[in-house]
This record gives C-alpha cells, sequence and structure tokens, in this order.
C-alpha cells in the first residue's frame, strides 16, 4: 500500500491522505477543499486516485454528486497510520474548519476536534453528539459521545475554567438521564455526585439545590430509605433558600410537593402548599414548562385529597401548556427535574410529551372516579398514544394501568388483560418501584375479574415481597388479598388482610379513592373472625369521608349491607343493595352490577322473597352473559364462565329458570 501511494503524484498523495482523514465518504468539492487544491489540479488528482485503485466511486442519486472512498478500509487504515502525527493534526484541523463552515453534525465535528487536539471544541461537541444520539433515542451512543466528553473535562484541568457552569451541568445531567434510561442507577449517581462536587467546589448554590433535588429523586427511583430522601430534599431547600433564586426556589418547592404527595401520601396541606407556592414562582418568573409541572403536581394533590372538582382545572390546564410547549425546549435551556414516577425522559421535546401525556392520564382517572366512565377511556386512550410516541417507559406503564382500570370498570376484560400482557415486560424493569406496584395490583384485579385466581394470587404475592418499601401505598394491596382470600373462604387470613388495610388508611392523609377498595369483604371477614367493634367503626368513619362520591359510595353502600345482614336487619340490607344497584346501573359499571345483584338474591332468599330472588338472579345472570360475549377468546371466555364466582350465579340463575 505504501509503494502504491509513493507512486503517486503529490496532488494525488494529499487527496488520498485527506480522504484517510475525513474517514467517511466525501464529494469531490470537499476532497478539493480540503486538500487544498483548485479545480483542474483536484480532477487529475481524483482521477489518478481512481486509477490507483485506492479510491472508488460511490454513485448518488439523480442530481446529485458522487461521493468517493477507499476501496478498502485496511488500505485507508495504514495510509492513516503513515501520514505522521503532525500531518494528521493539520488535516484534522482543517477537516474540523471545512466541517464546522458546512454545518456538519456534532458526530463528526467531536471526532475532528479530538484528533486535532481542540479540547475545548471536542468537548462541546461530544455534547451535542450525544445530545443528537438520544433524539432517535439511540441511548448507548449518546452515553459514549458523554462520557468522551466527561473524560476530557477530567484529564485537562485548565477546560473546566473555560467553561460555563450551564455547560458542565448539561453533561452531567444528560449523562446520569442515559444511564437512568438504561437502569444502571449507580452510575447515575456517580454523575450527580460529580456534578455535586463540582457546584459545591466553585460555590454554586443553585446549582447545588438542583443537584441536591436530582439526587433526591434519583434515591427514591432506587428505593431508598425516606429519611434518605427527606436529608437531600432538605439540603436542597436550605442551598435554595442561601442562592434566593426564584427558579430554584421554584424548582425545590415543586419536588418537595411531588414527593410529599405522590410518594409518601402524607401531609398533604403542607403539599398543596408547597405546590401552590411553587407555581406562583414559575409564573413570575414566566416559566411555562415549570408552570405546566406545578399544575399537574397540584392536580394530583387535589385528587389524593379527593377533591375531584378541583382536579381537571389545573391538569387542563397543565395539558394546554404542555401541547403547546411541543417540541420547544424550556425557558432556562436547562434540563427540568423530573418526575420521580415518570422518570427522566432523555430530550425535553419527549419530556413535554410524556408530561402531556401524565395530564390525559389525570384527566382519566378523575373522570373515572366520578363515574364519567367514557371520558375517562378517551382520555386514557390519548394518554397511552402520547406515551408510546414520547417512548418513556414508566409513562407507558402508568398510562396503561389507568387505561385498563377503566377497561375493566365497564366490562372490557380481553382488551385490558391484552394491554396489561403487552405492558408487562416493560413493568418489569421497574423492579422496586410504585409504578411497578401499581401496575401488578392492577394485573391481579383483571385476573380476578376473569375467574383467573390462582395467576391473580401469584401476582399478588409478587406485589407483597416489595411491599414494605412503599408502606404508605399498600392498602390497595391488602384490601384485594382480603377480596381474594374472602371469595376462597379463607376468613382467618381474610381478617387479618383487613385490620391491615384499615389501619393503614386511618393513619394517611389521602382519600379513600382508588379502584382496589373492598371494604364489602372487610367487613364481612371482620364480622366472621368476631372483630366487631372495628368492624362497624370502620363502616361509619367511610360512611363520613365517601359521603359525596357516588362511584365510592358502591362499596360502602355493599359494606352497610353486609352489617345489616349480619344484624338480622334484611330490609336495612335490601335498601342498601338496591341503591347500589341504581348506582351502579346509572354508572355503565356491569361488574358491579352483577355482583351486586347475586348479593341482593341472596339476601331475598334469605328473607323469604322468592319472587324477587329469582329476578336478581335472572339479572345478574345476563348481566354475566353479556360480559362473557365481549370475550371473543373462547378459552378466556370459558374460564371466565366456569369461575368459582360466576358459576354458582349461573347455576342459581338455571335452577330457577327450571
Amino acid at each position: 500500500i505504501q509503494t502504491r501511494l509513493a507512486r503517486l503524484s503529490a496532488p494525488a498523495r494529499q487527496l488520498v491522505m485527506t480522504s484517510a482523514v475525513l474517514g467517511s465518504p466525501a464529494s469531490a468539492t470537499r476532497l478539493w477543499q480540503m486538500a487544498g487544491l483548485r479545480v483542474p489540479e483536484g480532477v487529475e488528482a481524483l482521477e489518478e486516485a481512481l486509477k490507483s485503485g485506492m479510491l472508488r466511486e460511490e454513485e448518488a442519486g439523480a442530481g446529485r454528486p458522487a461521493n468517493y472512498r477507499f476501496s478498502h478500509d485496511l488500505v485507508r487504515d495504514v495510509v492513516y497510520t503513515e501520514l505522521g502525527a503532525a500531518r494528521r493534526l493539520v488535516l484534522h484541523q482543517r477537516a474540523l474548519s471545512v466541517l464546522e463552515s458546512e454545518g456538519a453534525r456534532a458526530t463528526k465535528l467531536a471526532y475532528h476536534a479530538l484528533a486535532a487536539g481542540e479540547v475545548e471544541a471536542a468537548f462541546r461537541y461530544s455534547v451535542q453528539a450525544g445530545e443528537e444520539a438520544l433524539e432517535v433515542f439511540a441511548v448507548e451512543e449518546a452515553t459514549g459521545y458523554y462520557e468522551q466528553a466527561r473524560a476530557l473535562l477530567k484529564a485537562h484541568t485548565p477546560l473546566e475554567s473555560r467553561l460555563s457552569a450551564s455547560e458542565v451541568e448539561r453533561l452531567y445531567v444528560s449523562l446520569g438521564r442515559a444511564y437512568g434510561f438504561q437502569n444502571a442507577w449507580s452510575k447515575a449517581q456517580e454523575s450527580l455526585e460529580e456534578l455535586l462536587a463540582y457546584a459545591q467546589q466553585h460555590q454554586l448554590p443553585v446549582l447545588v439545590s438542583l443537584t441536591l433535588n436530582r439526587l433526591a429523586i434519583l434515591a427514591v427511583q432506587q428505593g431508598k430509605d425516606k429519611s434518605e430522601v427527606q436529608a437531600l430534599l432538605s439540603q436542597a431547600w436550605q442551598q435554595a433558600q442561601t442562592s434566593a433564586d426564584q427558579r430554584v426556589l421554584a424548582e425545590t418547592a415543586w419536588n418537595q410537593a411531588q414527593l410529599t404527595a405522590l410518594l409518601w401520601g402524607e401531609d398533604l396541606t403542607s403539599a398543596l402548599r408547597h405546590g401552590q407556592q411553587a407555581l406562583s414562582l414559575a409564573r413570575t418568573g414566566h416559566n411555562q414548562e415549570l408552570e405546566a409541572r406545578c399544575l399537574f403536581t397540584l392536580g394530583m394533590i387535589q385528587l389524593l385529597r379527593g377533591d375531584l372538582e378541583e382536579v381537571m382545572p389545573p391538569a387542563k390546564a397543565s395539558q394546554t401548556l404542555y401541547a403547546r410547549l411541543g417540541t420547544e425546549a424550556s425557558v432556562s435551556g436547562e434540563l427540568p427535574l423530573p418526575y420521580f414516577l415518570r422518570g427522566a425522559p432523555l430530550t425535553q421535546s419527549s419530556s413535554n410529551r410524556a408530561s402531556e401525556a401524565g395530564c390525559w392520564m389525570l384527566l382519566a382517572v378523575a373522570h373515572m372516579f366520578s363515574g364519567q366512565m367514557q371520558a375517562s377511556l378517551r382520555s386514557g386512550r390519548r394518554s397511552l398514544a402520547l406515551a408510546q410516541e414520547s417512548k418513556n417507559v414508566s409513562q407507558q406503564v402508568l398510562s396503561t394501568t389507568w387505561l385498563a382500570y377503566g377497561l375493566l370498570e365497564v366490562g372490557a376484560y380481553e382488551e385490558a388483560l391484552g394491554l396489561m400482557h403487552h405492558t408487562l415486560a416493560l413493568a418489569h424493569t421497574f423492579p422496586q418501584s410504585l409504578t411497578r406496584y401499581r401496575f401488578l395490583i392492577c394485573l391481579g384485579r383483571i385476573y380476578h375479574a376473569l375467574q383467573q385466581w390462582d395467576e391473580a394470587r401469584k401476582t399478588l404475592e409478587e406485589v407483597e415481597m416489595v411491599a414494605d418499601l412503599i408502606p404508605n401505598h399498600v392498602a390497595p394491596l391488602l384490601s384485594q388479598l382480603c377480596m381474594h382470600f374472602a371469595e376462597s373462604g379463607e376468613w382467618v387470613a381474610a381478617s387479618r388482610y383487613a385490620l391491615q388495610a384499615i389501619a393503614i388508611r386511618q393513619r394517611s392523609d389521602s382519600a379513600l379513592l382508588t379502584p382496589d377498595f373492598f371494604p364489602q369483604y372487610e367487613t364481612e371477614a371482620l364480622l366472621r373472625a368476631g372483630e366487631e367493634r372495628p368492624a362497624r367503626a370502620e363502616v361509619q368513619r367511610l360512611g363520613e369521608r365517601l359521603e359525596h362520591y357516588q362511584h365510592f359510595r358502591l362499596p360502602h353502600l355493599q359494606a352497610m349491607a353486609r352489617l345489616a345482614a349480619w344484624d338480622g336487619h334484611s330490609e336495612q340490607a335490601i335498601s342498601h343493595l338496591r341503591e347500589a344497584a341504581g348506582i351502579s346501573a346509572e354508572l355503565g359499571l356491569p361488574a358491579e352490577q352483577w355482583q351486586i345483584q347475586a348479593r341482593l338474591a341472596g339476601v331475598y332468599e334469605a328473607a323469604g322473597k322468592q319472587v324477587e330472588a329469582r329476578l336478581a338472579w335472572e339479572k345478574a345472570s345476563t348481566i354475566i352473559q353479556g360480559l362473557a360475549q365481549g370475550i371473543t377468546d373462547e378459552m378466556l371466555r370459558a374460564r371466565f364462565l366456569a369461575g368459582p364466582q360466576i358459576q354458582p350465579v349461573l347455576q342459581h340463575a338455571q335452577g330457577v329458570k327450571s
């Protein structure tokens, strides 16, 4: 190869060496420009290089100039190696200058800047190349470029003084996000800890506060102790107050609001105050992205407080802002703090899309709890579509979960199960998170609805194994376990779970608005276990808290009916169940309807009202048959109809007809 190179004229050799430095196909014009050749001289040099077999022509499409490259990578490697360090440096500098003027992609610019010894340019282009890779979700490639920039920062001490704090921040935050996206939590933490050390060394309280906030969110995502998260939040707030910077005060107040309310579900009054403070500061600073985040969080807090009418306005306002932001960057140009549930989307545009999906999800939940099921399903489907578009895995799992709950409520069991199975692998990428926990709770509900009790039990056992990591969120699990064992006739276990669920709800500051809420089973389990006092006290307490929620009066009315039946007051039990039947029919909840009708039939029979019992059994059977018709998979439908809850109802109805 060296011999063939030596035979070339000086212009042709220069052209071949230039091509070796470029390392990728290039047009004739670019090769001549970089080699410093005029057009006539360049044409002859190119023809000579082609005849020698060292370069070859690549045909381009119609109307486009051809490109030229080495005939073999080995030829290019030898030519490049034999150039010598000094010549390589000069040619890379020339390549960098030409490509910069042409607006080339950062990946090429970073390569030539690094080879040319332009450390500062190499750093900036490496970070930019990482961002370009993230735009197309090439996360591993992006991580490589960020690590390249990180290595330059560590190896060249003077570089740090020539970079702004925002440039250093962007590198480490982006690197942390990329590692977080890959669930490489320890590497994400290492990146943020290096940023914290940099901020502390340079006495930058704003950056210290923001980094402590990010570390707090990362600690949550890793399932670390509440005390560790609170310590980081406390330090972040102290630094925010030291800086007196309105933006960092707003960010920290927002983070306190979301973690206090959504993670721990406690002290919602304090969380609301933090959220309102953050919103006011965001609006004062004209930061629309932060304003949208604050509105969403305030909507979530109101949902936890049970103020359904107060959920819609901030949720809709947040959704409108995120839709308007679209693919825009944040006002400050810096990556915003992430939601602890949603994680950290890779780019600002994907963050906006995932956040808008979260707003639609919040609207879907509020509609569902208000009994507006069709509106809930429309919002839920929009949420899932946006989550998939954003490629945010956590939001996809969350959106799927709440859409599945809505489908479950209207009796679309097969579609709900299909959605959950399709998303199951994604959910398992969150080993110790509230996201995965809520997903599996919902999956257990769907298995129960489809009468797949063994699958339901296995799913709930999986959740039980990590329940101690989220102690303030286990009441739905315990209530569903109570229902599971009550239906199996295992009343001792059912009563144990009932007492645990009640104890947690009594400690919580949040409302009782959750799809996994079975006070009717808890009441019966406690009565059968001889725990009448706590059973009666809880029914009374629930009545006071659920008085204004039609949807959640259903299980409470059923609980009161069981208590009345236990006391021998059949007419009172019938009255409660008939009221529940009317509400479930009005809201369009067939899964609730057939169970209420079946219970009502049993009470009628016990009271000697055979005609009313027969009608109730027939109504329950008709609703069940309607649900079965919506299941197209024959095996799934057969299992449903043969289920332990379903078969007795169908047999009673058939016996009545006979």
